[in-house]
């Protein structure tokens, strides 16, 4: 019996280990030379030494993924994360949206001292009939802002 609860304790220590810890946060995004909509890094990302799995969805507001999007802003996505002074993790050409409401979820592991923890970034927006940027941490209230 006390083989088995030694047992139990370390299989449960080393699942612990293994977990990694997952926050969730929003980011923002802000309009750059009235040409492009560029997502800003959240201080997450400044405040870690490295990152590792980047993942990234974009939907309309119909919920339909937009996988070519996230094809398009890859790279330079990889580039901007890798350098400290870029302000944006990426920029998108206005032109390059289906409509004018998106829905964008970034998925990163940051490197925090000696571990690794998940985050995903998750922001609603609409571009206004100004053509200015509304952003949102909530699906709801920006379509309802957004019609």
């Amino acid at each position: 019996m006390k083989n088995i609860n030694l047992l139990s304790v370390f299989f449960i220590s080393i699942i612990l280990i293994g977990c990694k810890e997952k926050r969730v946060a929003d980011f923002q995004y802000e309009i750059l030379e009235d040409k492009s909509i560029c997502s800003l890094k959240p201080q997450e990302i400044y405040d870690s030494n490295e990152f590792s799995m980047f993942d990234t969805s974009f939907k309309n507001e119909s919920g339909s993924f937009n996988d070519e999007l996230s094809k398009k802003i890859y790279a330079q996505s990889l580039e901007n994360l890798s350098n400290k002074d870029s302000k944006y993790i990426f920029c998108l050409s206005k032109d390059m949206l289906m409509s004018n409401y998106l829905e964008t979820q970034i998925r990163i592991e940051l490197k925090k001292g000696k571990s690794f923890r998940q985050y995903e970034f998750i922001n609603y927006f609409c571009l206004s009939k100004k053509n200015s940027i509304m952003n949102f941490n909530s699906r709801d209230k920006s379509i309802r802002e957004c019609q």
